[in-house]
């Protein structure tokens, strides 16, 4: 039985012919590896395409980058510099080619294999991510590696001058039977202690994704008008508005998973670090059969950073909200319309979910990266504009001196699905109270789509005086749930919209014995970010999150803490509104408000104040 995929018959026919060096090794490490190794020959990771991979279920994965570089060609130097937010300068080996029209700076090899591995714990596997933070010789099973085929292993090394320890450097004379373990450290090894048995499974799937067949998990239902709307369309950028708990994601699940069952490659985009699973996890559930490898899932600054990466650009320097909303764009911009794709990243179709979250500009680099398909989804509800974009940008206004391709009427979504009767009131009324400039009717809809078990929801109101106070009621809410309900920690949130607070919560809750899965980092950004991508739908924890994070999602069990009157982090009180419909929007099931702002008080006012209560409000 073959363990090398694609088959040798399938990548004689690739498209693109494996370089010299790339066959070299793949077939070196097909002969020579123990039988327990897979190779994976540029597996789709997701967008990403590494050169080669391996792995050992019970030992590891090395991901390999291949250079066919002459020596006399190429050469590294050495400079000192200091980022912004570091005390001490670091020293950057930066590599170049000679071209006739001059010498010309390039990716480092070392980054380009080091990203794969990235972001297989920051984007795709958060999961294992996570046990690398907490314990980093979880790293040990996962290495990387660098082949130059027109080099010697002297000649690499030289050049690259890497740490050994860090990343495996080796040139064509090592390809002997005799070396392996020199290329992959643990060839023979039977075992690695760090290697969870679960992981391989993981990993397999983005390395080799299975093909989706219709059988797969609970299958999407969608109404007449939302299968409408999940029809491809090519040639055609469209919009498509609706109210919480409308079905928007579904739709953009389902006309995924259609597009990619007639072969069409497709590029899921959206804004929230966390919300990536819980899109994959729709698609799973459509009713077709498609290859996984036709569509990206990313948020759009990830999807940025991997471009400029493998072009060999760098980020900018900084993460103001310029930067982010409009220089990372332009970059993207510019080098896309210059003609640089060293990945081919090119899409049949871009759908983008949570549009309110998307500037003008973002749509613009978007669409650099469409085929002659020309197919683009955004999907978005005004309500939820918590990060104040300018809502403007994607209306066809006759006359506008700058047209984007959207054309005709918006499409819109009326009925809701996911909110329950005693829910949709008090949303209306919170609605037109607060969001009145925002106005939008939500309609139950009534056709049988969600569960007879959503029928009993319990919505409870509870003024609290302080955070200290608050904290202890949410702490016991929780727990009360939990030990007298029967509610699973998993199908719990407890939302806030400030990370102190969140931090706090989460070390009340371990006070009590309850680990939590959040989105804080103890005030680094990095570890912020980390927390975001370890945030799972499917984790068994209790999760803690802010109300920005969790947009989009929606869980059974919602526990939300308003902020106090000068404490939160919106620039305005219309948007501080948005921000807590958003919040009470994400809740399937029921929902516990404890509110210490004085501006909703009175609105609280006409919600049970305990569980019994609900009998007769229901």
């Amino acid at each position: 039985m073959s363990r090398i995929f694609p088959s040798w018959d399938q990548i004689n026919q690739f498209r693109q012919p494996l370089t010299d060096g790339e066959k070299a090794l793949a077939q070196y490490l097909d002969d020579h590896l123990p039988a327990e190794w897979e190779v994976f020959v540029q597996p789709h990771l997701n967008g990403d395409k590494p050169d080669l991979a391996i792995l050992n279920p019970k030992v590891g994965l090395v991901f390999f980058e291949v250079k066919d570089w002459r020596p006399d060609l190429y050469f590294a130097t050495e400079e000192w510099r200091r980022d912004a937010g570091r005390q001490k300068p670091r020293k950057v080996r930066q590599f170049f080619v000679n071209h006739s029209t001059g010498t010309q700076p390039i990716p480092s090899p070392v980054n380009q294999v080091s990203r794969y591995r990235e972001n297989l714990f920051g984007i795709y596997l958060p999961s294992i991510g996570e046990a690398v933070d907490k314990n980093t010789k979880s790293l040990a099973p996962f290495k990387i590696a660098l082949y130059f085929h027109r080099m010697t292993t002297e000649q690499a090394r030289e050049l690259v001058a890497a740490d050994p320890k860090r990343c495996a450097v080796f040139g064509s004379d090592s390809l002997t039977p005799d070396r392996l373990t020199e290329i992959v450290a643990d060839s023979k090894r039977e075992r690695s202690s760090y290697m969870r048995d679960d992981w391989s499974e993981k990993v397999r799937f983005f390395l080799r994704p299975p093909f989706h067949t219709i059988e797969q998990g609970i299958p999407l239902k969608l109404s007449p008008d939302q299968r409408r709307h999940a029809e491809p369309d090519p040639g055609k950028h469209q919009r498509l508005r609706g109210g919480a708990g409308s079905g928007k994601t579904l739709v953009l699940a389902q006309r995924a998973a259609n597009l990619a069952s007639r072969g069409k490659r497709v590029l899921v985009v959206y804004f929230n670090i966390t919300l990536g699973a819980y899109i994959r996890d729709h698609i799973s559930r459509a009713r077709y059969g498609f290859r996984w490898e036709q569509i990206d899932i990313i948020h759009f600054h990830g999807f940025c950073k991997n471009y400029l990466s493998e072009n060999g650009i760098k980020w900018p320097q900084g993460e103001s909200d310029h930067v982010m909303s409009e220089v990372v764009p332009a970059m993207v911009k510019e080098a896309a319309l210059s003609g640089k794709n060293s990945k081919a990243r090119r899409y049949d179709a871009i759908l983008i979910d949570e549009g309110q979250d998307f500037c003008r500009s973002w749509y613009d680099t978007l669409c650099c990266f469409l085929n002659d398909n020309d197919e683009l989804l955004l999907v978005r509800d005004e309500r939820q504009n918590i990060y104040a974009r300018d809502p403007d940008w994607a209306d066809a206004r006759p006359g506008a001196e700058v047209k984007t391709k959207f054309r005709g009427q918006w499409r819109v979504l009326n009925a809701t699905y996911r909110l329950q009767l005693p829910l949709i009131r008090q949303v209306q009324r919170f609605a037109d109270e607060f969001l009145k400039s925002e106005r939008q009717e939500l309609n139950r809809a009534d056709d049988g789509q969600t569960a007879l078990e959503f029928a009993s929801p319990r919505l409870i109101w509870r003024e609290v005086q302080n955070f200290k106070a608050a904290c202890s009621a949410l702490v016991r809410g929780a727990c009360w749930l939990m030990e007298k309900q029967g509610v699973h920690p998993q199908d719990m949130v407890v939302l806030t919209t400030n990370h102190h607070e969140g931090e706090a919560i989460v070390a009340a809750l371990g006070r009590r014995g309850l680990r939590a899965n959040h989105v804080f980092g103890e005030g680094d950004k990095d570890e912020s970010r980390r927390s975001k991508r370890s945030f799972q739908m499917g984790d068994g924890r209790i999760k803690v999150c802010t109300v920005h994070s969790f947009k989009g999602w929606e869980l059974l069990n919602v526990l939300l803490l308003t902020p106090e009157e000068d404490d939160h982090e919106a620039e305005s009180l219309e948007d501080l509104d948005k921000l807590i419909y958003t919040a009470i929007t994400r809740a399937r099931r029921n929902l516990i408000v404890y509110n210490r702002h004085p501006r909703y008080q009175s609105y609280g006012e006409a919600w049970p104040s305990s569980w019994s209560q609900n009998a007769e409000a229901t």
